[in-house]
């Protein structure tokens, strides 16, 4: 992992992403002059790099349009082609945008007991314009997830933390990024990861944030919360949900559980995985009592460095690949059109090499699936591996060997 530079100081990109409030003033005096820190993967041309804030707290990002500088390796590497400027489309749920996410979901961040006039008025209007479309809290995990540059793997090392994780989310979330109209700092809280050297300012900014969720009786005000699952336990009224970076309690009723074992099974048999992790994106809203209730709730399988999976032979091989250091990507699917969508792309073979993980096999659809994608590598003439989970053990998956680097 390259050194980054600022206000004078020049530390491990690791070191910032792991200890963020370590570096928050060195940051917020680079932020005002000269307005930027420096990426040293390339040691005699060093890179821009853009800090943003979010909350209390500063992350690095690269600079727009300059990723395919960086080198092969780099966090902050990006190829011509995954570098876009985001949708032109206004009803777009999720617009990328230069000042960040602009993201309307498909779930209310303020609930009221009756509408008032002007919430008539606003609904009345909004019906005799273009309607902008909404999106999944999942769709919008997958989305940070890929904004962040977490669906792919440089190969530099054989480990990602949450520490890392967070400073990768917030940066790719942007400095200005809004959630159904409102500042994402004031509705999305993106669990810190906890050190003893920062434990008042995570407290007083967590204590902040859900101090922000409020009921009132008529109004409820809710919030998202972001973190890795750690425990699910039943409760006399349903069941609670533990986020593993803090100890907070969110009490949920059964039949949310139930349904949101249906939605996300893959992630929800994981839990409790040690190869394996499982990020929630919450929906929170207090109750008249004060007791944090989750409304709604998304689950995503990821491997043990946070890559996204969709099922846990797929964490499988994903962990294999970072144990290997391989260079590799996850694609996630943002747009419908997408005619063939791999499992997993090894970026460090010539061309790259698509590897699927068969694990539906028998099912009608799927078999028809496969053979197409099949047929659509071979007209492109696209290397594939293939691993049958009824046939093979990963083990014994061949994989091509890496480009060399020289």
């Amino acid at each position: 992992m390259a050194d980054v530079s600022f206000s004078g100081i020049r530390v491990s990109l690791a070191d910032v992403q792991e200890h963020p409030s370590r570096h928050a003033r060195a940051l917020e005096r680079a932020k005002v002059t000269p307005g930027y820190a420096l990426c040293h993967c390339r040691e005699h041309a060093p890179r821009k790099l853009v800090i943003r804030r979010y909350g209390s707290l500063f992350h690095l990002a690269g600079w727009p349009d300059d990723g395919m500088h960086h080198v092969e390796g780099c966090d902050f590497r990006k190829d011509a082609q995954s570098q876009t400027s985001g949708s032109n489309d206004s009803t777009a749920a999720i617009i990328a945008g230069p000042d960040g996410l602009n993201v309307r979901l498909d779930a209310s961040l303020m609930q009221r007991d009756t509408l008032t006039s002007s919430d008539r008025t606003r609904k009345a209007n909004g019906s005799a314009r273009a309607s902008r479309r909404s999106a999944p809290l999942l769709a919008f995990i997958q989305t940070l997830w890929h904004s962040a540059g977490l669906t792919s793997w440089a190969g530099a090392s054989m480990a990602r933390g949450w520490g890392a994780v967070n400073s990768m989310l917030l940066a790719g979330l942007g400095e200005n990024a809004r959630i159904n109209g409102a500042a994402a700092d004031d509705t999305l809280h993106i669990m810190r990861r906890f050190e003893e050297s920062g434990r008042d300012a995570i407290n007083a900014e967590f204590d902040a944030f859900m101090g922000r969720i409020t009921n009132d009786g008529n109004t409820s005000r809710r919030a998202l919360m972001l973190g890795e699952i750690g425990e699910v336990a039943t409760t006399q009224y349903g069941y609670s949900i533990t986020l593993r970076q803090r100890k907070q309690r969110y009490f949920t009723s059964t039949q949310l559980v139930e349904r949101v074992q249906k939605s996300y099974s893959h992630a929800w048999r994981a839990l409790g995985e040690q190869s394996a992790r499982v990020i929630g994106l919450l929906l929170v809203e207090r109750t008249t009592k004060g007791h944090l209730r989750v409304v709604d709730l998304a689950a995503m399988l990821c491997s043990s460095a946070f890559l996204p999976c969709d099922s846990i032979h797929e964490v499988a091989m994903a962990n294999r690949l970072v144990a290997e250091r391989r260079v590799f990507e996850k694609p996630v699917r943002l747009q419908p059109e997408d005619d063939m969508l791999p499992d997993f792309v090894l970026l460090d073979t010539r061309p790259p090499t698509h590897i699927e993980v068969y694990g539906m096999n028998g099912l009608a659809s799927y078999e028809r699936r496969k053979k197409e994608k099949q047929r659509l590598r071979a007209e492109r003439c696209i290397p594939a591996v293939e691993w049958n989970i009824e046939r093979d053990n990963l083990t014994d998956v061949s994989l091509p060997p890496a480009v060399s680097k020289t």
